[in-house]
């Protein structure tokens, strides 16, 4: 199973929901609350694409039998100052495709196409003690910091890691 990059998401879109229903509904540390009201998946993938056809964000995904088994996106910093680092947002691995190396697949190639266009530096944020934490330490992430989060009166705990390619971290500044 080789990672493949999607740039037009309208012949995927109900896979891609699917996927994102599925690891919301188990409790996925991805930003959104279950259950997801109808569309809001469909509405969310419609976002990425536009964002993907204007080169801004990258969508890579895993398949097994034709049926996509994960996800990860890689935002692209475009300012100036920036262009040497990106953000790497939504791992997701289907409930039923867990504890497979999937996850650990779509990291690797995260830091590959990273690496590809010069990104140096990437970050990300999980959920503090997270199963995804893990993974991300076990691929040589660097926790920078941990933060205490309110967000729709949910209080979590998440955690800043960084990861860099070719320059060692001086530091890292978050502020909430």
């Amino acid at each position: 199973m080789q990672p493949e990059t999607l740039i037009t998401i309208t012949t995927e879109i109900h896979q891609l929901s699917a996927l994102l229903n599925d690891c919301v509904s188990s409790g996925a540390s991805l930003g959104l609350l279950a259950p997801l009201e109808s569309g809001e998946a469909e509405d969310y993938w419609q976002a990425v694409g536009g964002e993907c056809q204007q080169g801004h964000r990258q969508l890579l995904l895993t398949r097994e039998e034709g049926k996509i088994t994960g996800a990860v996106q890689i935002s692209y910093c475009t300012r100036i100052n920036g262009r040497h680092r990106a953000e790497v947002e939504k791992l997701m691995v289907h409930s039923a495709y867990r504890q497979r190396g999937i996850g650990w697949l779509l990291i690797a190639e995260v830091e590959n196409q990273a690496a590809a266009r010069q990104r140096t530096l990437l970050v990300l944020d999980t959920r503090s003690n997270d199963i995804a934490s893990l993974l991300y330490v076990k691929a040589g992430w660097q926790q920078a910091e941990q933060v205490s989060v309110h967000w729709q009166r949910i209080q979590r705990v998440i955690s800043c890691y960084v990861r860099s390619s070719r320059f060692s971290v001086t530091g890292c500044i978050w502020r909430s």
